[in-house]
C-alpha cells in the first residue's frame, strides 16, 4: 500500500482490521489485547455491541458543522454568501463550478474523507457480527443497525461520486479498495437496507436508533434514486416499501413545530440525529447559516447571527410573482426563512454597519436551524456557536411526496395529486387548502413530475435531499445554472459537474486507484 496516511480508504480499512484499535480496546482486558485473535474478540457480542452503538455518533459526526452543510453548496436552493465566496479561496468553486472545483479541492476532500471511516466502521461491525453465535436475536438487530448506517453513507457517496469502493471485510482481497461498477455498488446499498428492514424492530426506547420503518423508507428511496443505468430503479418496489412503513408515523399539524428545539423526535420523524447545544453534541449549523451583518451589529450576541456560509438562493426566498418558488399564503415560507433581522426593536442599518458590506448579508437567511438557546439573553447558556437542535434526516412528509411520485409513475396521477393536496399542501396552508391552491387532478404525468419537485423544494429545503433529487431527475445542471446566482454569473457549470472529482490524495495514495479513475471532466494532476 502507498502512503497510508494520505489515503482515507486505506487508512480506515487498516484501522478497522487492527484488533487492538479503539473500536474494541475498551472492552477487552489488558491480558486479552495481545492474546486474543480477532475472531475470539468478536465472538463475544458484548464486544460488538459498543462498536455498533458508536456508529451513530460517527454518523452524526459526518453531519456536524460545515461537513454536514458543504453538500448543500452549489444547488438551486442554497449557495454560499458573497463574502464567503470572495474570501475562502477554493471554496468558491463549489458554487461557481469553475477550475477551483477540482481534485485538489479541500472541500471535496472533506466530504469524501469524513464518510469513509464510518463506512469502514460499519463494515467492520457487519463482519464481526458474522463471527458471533451468541444471542442471535440481538445479533440480528445489531446487524440491521450497522447495515443501515453503511447503506446511508454508501448511498450518499455514490450519489456524489458515482462508482465507489465497496467495503466488505469478508471480500476485501477479492474487491480491493478501488471503484466498483455502479450496479454492484447499488446492489450493496439496496441489500444493506433490506437487511436493516428485515432485522430492526419497529421502535426503540432510545430515539437515536434506526428502526425497520427508517430502513423501509431508505429502501424505497434507494429504488427511486438508483441510477437508471443500473437497472435497479423500480417505482413499484419503492411504493411497496413506503406502504409497509407509512402507517407508523403522522404529520405534525403545525409545520413550524418541526424546527422547535423543545419538540424533538416528533411523530413525523423517521430517523433523527440527536444533537444538543452543549459541546460536544452541537451541530453549529445556525452560526454557519446566520447573518454576518447581524453578527457585527449585535456583537455576536444574537441567536440568528453567523457567517453566511450557507444562504438561500434568490429563487429560494422570492415569491412566484418575483420569479421564485413561494406561493401566496404558504406558511412554510416564513418557517423556513428569516426575512426580518430586527432584534429587540433594532434592525441593522446598511449605512452604518461595520461588517464586510457585501450585498447579501441582510438578504433572507435560513431559519430552520436557528437555536434560540444560544442567544445572549438566555439565562443558562449564551454561546452563539453551540447550536444543536435535533435534525430529522428522514421524515414522513418526504416519504409521502416520494410515494406520490410512485403513484404518478404507475399511471395514478389523480391519486398522487389528491395525496399531495390533502396531506402536504393542506398543512402548508394551516390545515385547509384554499381552492385556488389545489392542484388539478386532471394534470398530466409530466406536469406532476415538475410540480412535485417544486413541492419537495418548498417542503424540504436545506434538509439535505436536494442535490440527490436534482441528480436523480436529471435536472441538476439546468436548474443550478438557472437559479444559483454564482453558477449563473460564472456560466461555467457543465454536465460533468453532476459528480464531484475524486480527491487527488486518494488517487495518488490508494494503489487501487489510478489517474484513469478520476471522474470525467476533471483534470488529474500527476
Amino acid at each position: 500500500m502507498k502512503n497510508i496516511k494520505n489515503s482515507t480508504i486505506i487508512y480506515a480499512v487498516a484501522l478497522a482490521f487492527a484488533v487492538g484499535s479503539t473500536s474494541c480496546s475498551d472492552f477487552l482486558t489488558q491480558e486479552s489485547k495481545t492474546a486474543l485473535t480477532e475472531e475470539q474478540v468478536f465472538s463475544k457480542i458484548e464486544n460488538v455491541e459498543p462498536l455498533v452503538q458508536g456508529l451513530y455518533v460517527k454518523y452524526r459526526g459526518c453531519k456536524e458543522g460545515r461537513n454536514g452543510l458543504m453538500v448543500n453548496l452549489g444547488l438551486d436552493e442554497s449557495q454560499q454568501g458573497n463574502f464567503q465566496l470572495i474570501s475562502s479561496g477554493s471554496q468558491a468553486g463549489m458554487d461557481k463550478y469553475n477550475g477551483l472545483l477540482n481534485p485538489t479541492s479541500t472541500q471535496v476532500a472533506a466530504i469524501w474523507g469524513n464518510r469513509w471511516p464510518v463506512v469502514t466502521a460499519a463494515a467492520k461491525a457487519i463482519y464481526a457480527l458474522g463471527l458471533t453465535e451468541e444471542e442471535p436475536d440481538k445479533a440480528k438487530q445489531l446487524l440491521g443497525e450497522a447495515s443501515f448506517i453503511r447503506g446511508m453513507l454508501m448511498m450518499e457517496l455514490s450519489m456524489y461520486w458515482g462508482e465507489i469502493p465497496i467495503i466488505d471485510m469478508s471480500r476485501t482481497l477479492e474487491l480491493g479498495l478501488g471503484r466498483q461498477p455502479l450496479t454492484e455498488v447499488w446492489k450493496y446499498i439496496i441489500n444493506d437496507f433490506k437487511t436493516a428492514a428485515d432485522n430492526l424492530p419497529e421502535r426503540w426506547d432510545d430515539p437515536k436508533r434506526a428502526t425497520s420503518g427508517a430502513a423501509l423508507a431508505m429502501l424505497g428511496k434507494a429504488y427511486m434514486y438508483a441510477p437508471v443505468e443500473t437497472g435497479l430503479r423500480d417505482f413499484a418496489l419503492a411504493k411497496t416499501c413506503f406502504e409497509q412503513m407509512m402507517g407508523r408515523y403522522s404529520l405534525v399539524p403545525n409545520f413550524a413545530d418541526l424546527y422547535a428545539y423543545d419538540k424533538p423526535n416528533s411523530v413525523e420523524s423517521i430517523f433523527e440525529l440527536q444533537f444538543n447545544n452543549i459541546w460536544p453534541d452541537c451541530n453549529y449549523w445556525q452560526f454557519d447559516c446566520g447573518s454576518r451583518a447581524v453578527d457585527s451589529w449585535f456583537s455576536q450576541g444574537c441567536y440568528f447571527s453567523g457567517y453566511d456560509f450557507l444562504v438561500p438562493t434568490p429563487f429560494a426566498y422570492h415569491t412566484v410573482a418575483e420569479g421564485g418558488i413561494w406561493e401566496e399564503g404558504d406558511l412554510r415560507k416564513d418557517a423556513s426563512l428569516r426575512y426580518d433581522f430586527t432584534y429587540h426593536g433594532v434592525t441593522p442599518d446598511l449605512s452604518k454597519t461595520q461588517w464586510t458590506g457585501t450585498t447579501d448579508e441582510l438578504d433572507p437567511h435560513i431559519k430552520k436551524f436557528e437555536d434560540p438557546r444560544t442567544d445572549q439573553d438566555n439565562g443558562t447558556i449564551a454561546n452563539m456557536w453551540n447550536s444543536g437542535k435535533n435534525f430529522a434526516v428522514i421524515r414522513l412528509a418526504d416519504i409521502i411526496l416520494l410515494y406520490a411520485e410512485c403513484l404518478n409513475e404507475q399511471g395514478n396521477t389523480s391519486d398522487a395529486v389528491t395525496l399531495v393536496n390533502d396531506k402536504i399542501r393542506a398543512r402548508a396552508w394551516g390545515g385547509v387548502l384554499p381552492a385556488n391552491q389545489r392542484w388539478n387532478t386532471g394534470m398530466s404525468k409530466d406536469e406532476f413530475k415538475t410540480k412535485v419537485m417544486d413541492e419537495r423544494f418548498r417542503e424540504l429545503c436545506f434538509e439535505g435531499w436536494r442535490r440527490m433529487d436534482l441528480v436523480r431527475t436529471g435536472k441538476f445542471v439546468e436548474l443550478v445554472k438557472e437559479r444559483n446566482r454564482w453558477a449563473r454569473e460564472s456560466g461555467t457549470i457543465q454536465d460533468f459537474h453532476v459528480r464531484y472529482p475524486i480527491p487527488d490524495t486518494e488517487i495518488k495514495s490508494n494503489e487501487d486507484f489510478s489517474g484513469e479513475d478520476q471522474n470525467p471532466g476533471y483534470t488529474q494532476s500527476n
